[in-house]
Order: C-alpha cells, then sequence, then structure tokens
C-alpha cells in the first residue's frame, strides 16, 4: 500500500531529524489522518491523507539553510547541492502525496485544477518578486544586463527559466557567465 509506505518514509524522516518516530500501525495511521475522509471507491477503512507531518517543515528548513550557507561561501558547507536534492525529493514526496490522496478519494487524478491551485498559491509569490527584482534591476543594471534580466522574468514567469538558463549559458552550475538575479527560479521550471 502506497500510503502505508509513505507513512514509513515519514518515520524514517522523523528519525533522521531526531524526532520521536512512532511504529507505524493502523491505529497511528488513522491519528494522522484523523480529518481525512474514507475514499468511496476503495472501502471506508483506507486512508486518504498523511496529515501535516512538522518534521518535513523542519528538515526543508536545514535544505534551504543549507543551500543558503554554500552561496555564502561558508567554508566547510561544500554540500549545498545536497539541500537541493533533499529539497526535491521532499517536494515531489508530498506533490506525489497529494495526487494519491485525490485519487484515492475520487478515483481520478485532475492536473488541470492540480496545476490551477498551485498557481493560486505560488504565482503572487512569483509576480511580487519578479516585479521587484525588474524594478531594483533598472536602477541597478546597465541596458544589455536589464535586457537579460526581463528575458529572464518572462521565463520565469512562463515556468521555463532552467531552459532559459540554459539558453543564455548560465546553467545552475555555469562558471564562466554571469548570474542571472533570477537563477534560483530554474527550481520551480524543474518541479
Amino acid at each position: 500500500d502506497n500510503v502505508i509506505a509513505a507513512a514509513v518514509v515519514i518515520d524514517t524522516i522523523r528519525i533522521a531529524a531526531g524526532l520521536r518516530a512512532a511504529v507505524m500501525t493502523p491505529t497511528r495511521f488513522r491519528y494522522l489522518n484523523r480529518r481525512a475522509r474514507p475514499a468511496a471507491h476503495h472501502g471506508a477503512d483506507r486512508p486518504t491523507s498523511i496529515g501535516y507531518q512538522p518534521a518535513l517543515d523542519g528538515i526543508r528548513a536545514v535544505a534551504v539553510a543549507s543551500v543558503v550557507l554554500f552561496h555564502a561561501g561558508v567554508s566547510g558547507l561544500d554540500g549545498g547541492f545536497l539541500g537541493v536534492d533533499t529539497f526535491f525529493v521532499l517536494s515531489g514526496f508530498l506533490i506525489t502525496s497529494l495526487l494519491l490522496t485525490e485519487r484515492s478519494r475520487t478515483g481520478r487524478i485532475d492536473l488541470r485544477r492540480f496545476w490551477v491551485r498551485r498557481a493560486r498559491r505560488l504565482m503572487p509569490a512569483l509576480l511580487a518578486m519578479l516585479l521587484g527584482t525588474v524594478v531594483a534591476g533598472h536602477f541597478l543594471l546597465d541596458r544589455d544586463a536589464l535586457g537579460l534580466l526581463r528575458t529572464d522574468a518572462d521565463g520565469a514567469l512562463g515556468y521555463v527559466a532552467n531552459w532559459r538558463m540554459i539558453f543564455r549559458g548560465t546553467g545552475y552550475v555555469a562558471a564562466t557567465a554571469a548570474p542571472s538575479p533570477l537563477q534560483h527560479t530554474w527550481s520551480l521550471a524543474i518541479e
């Protein structure tokens, strides 16, 4: 059962985070899913959600901090890429969990609805960040760099920043080109 396997992974992550892990029994699983509704087509006793797991927020924070410290040049922290990998694994796990929950509850996955929910959650922050970066770039960058920044913003807005950075020659690990102020938006395109 994928949901039970996911719960075992969550407890493994909790152990790695130094938190108390409980044996994943059906009773424990129902406790984690106290707000979940039974799936109509799979039987009433099948859990439909893993519930909120605070330990995942802690692991995500450690992953983000490792990337920030890596980019800040803190010596001895050469594992910034491990933080990126960890963040993607957690994101993939949570996105897959949402999709499996929807399938368990409704019998199908509505990808259009999933993308609309995702856009509603991410677009306001993305638009504010893009606007602020382009406005700041207007005052801080020369004309050529500002033109590149605007095109980078279009790529970020279209969730294709990863491809834009590759064609621009400033992929995430490129050492020769000047990085874009929007280089971090490649991760939205990957997710």
